[in-house]
């Protein structure tokens, strides 16, 4: 096996600088050996005990960490595709900073930025340990550092996650502005799609039209078409085509996503001369119907004219 370009101390090597009267040398640069690392890790080569091997190396040393080196190890462990050495990266990249947190004895590390704050609260929802953002984000506070956009962004996700809705849409209404953060698109799609998610359309579109009306942002076809979705799947077909209308009423153009929505809709209700409107009205305005929409079509279309010949057969 491969082995990173630093060398690990041993065990005995390690109680011999312990004891010895001179403080391991400072001079050694982390930086090659944690590129060296993050690229073992974009290769799917590094495993848990390598990871280890390089801050045993760093502690042991006290040499400050440069905050790109640092960040960009602990997001290649946060990416890092299931492999043979490595099959959670994204809980090692936790479990790693949490070590340096715990054992570091003065500036060991190039104390946390907001991206690395970001590399962990993404990476809590990605190893399905979404409670711990929240916790995160607190630490994040009490460092001093401003948030962002992103920031923000990331403890809404962990919060959806968690199944903590309600903490989302006020986290989202009250508590972004007084971090200085503007919640924008993405940040309201993301908690309407926890809301759509959890069979709470009605909260949704309550939410989408409070932002509509106040003029906070505006919402993109996504978040429409989030809550059209989440209509036709509770059986609220009145409510999705009246979404659909106040839609484009906004100026909002419907992309292929959401006409395939309405037409799938129409077809399993048999409402073909409406779907064939919408069909038509989806060609003029430019916008290719795609395969799921053509084969919704096909399938209906043929019943339908069957059902007609059979009833002029029989009458």
């Amino acid at each position: 096996m491969a082995r990173l370009c630093y060398t690990t101390p041993m065990p005995h090597l390690r109680r011999c600088c312990s004891s010895s009267t001179s403080p391991p040398s400072r001079h050694w640069d982390p930086r090659p050996a944690f590129a060296a690392a993050t690229e073992r890790v974009r290769a799917g080569t590094l495993n848990p005990e390598d990871a280890h091997h390089l801050f045993d190396e760093l502690l042991l040393r006290a040499n400050p960490i440069p905050e790109r080196s640092f960040n960009d190890f602990l997001a290649a462990l946060a990416r890092a595709l299931s492999s043979a050495a490595l099959r959670d990266g994204h809980s090692l990249a936790l479990g790693i900073f949490n070590r340096v947190c715990r054992e570091e004895a003065g500036p060991c590390v190039t104390p946390s930025t907001v991206c690395t704050y970001n590399i962990l609260m993404d990476s809590c929802c990605r190893a399905c340990h979404p409670n711990l953002g929240p916790a995160f984000f607190g630490r994040f506070l009490r460092t001093g550092l401003k948030a962002d956009q992103i920031i923000a962004i990331n403890l809404l996700k962990c919060l959806c996650h968690a199944k903590r809705k309600d903490e989302a849409v006020n986290m989202l209404l009250h508590r972004m502005s007084e971090f200085g953060c503007v919640p924008d698109a993405i940040s309201y799609s993301i908690v309407l799609k926890s809301l759509c998610d959890d069979s709470r359309s009605q909260q949704a579109l309550d939410l989408l039209q409070m932002v509509r009306k106040g003029g906070a942002c505006s919402l993109d076809v996504v978040a429409y078409s989030t809550v059209i979705r989440s209509f036709f799947k509770e059986g609220e077909v009145s409510k999705a085509c009246n979404l659909f209308h106040e839609m484009v009423q906004q100026g909002i153009v419907p992309n292929v996503v959401t006409y395939s929505l309405i037409i799938d809709a129409l077809c399993k209700v048999r409402a073909m001369d409406k779907a064939k409107l919408v069909l038509q009205q989806m060609v003029d305005n430019g916008v290719r119907p795609n395969m799921y929409t053509c084969m919704e079509l096909i399938h209906v279309l043929p019943l339908q004219e069957w059902r007609k010949q059979r009833s002029c057969r029989i009458f």
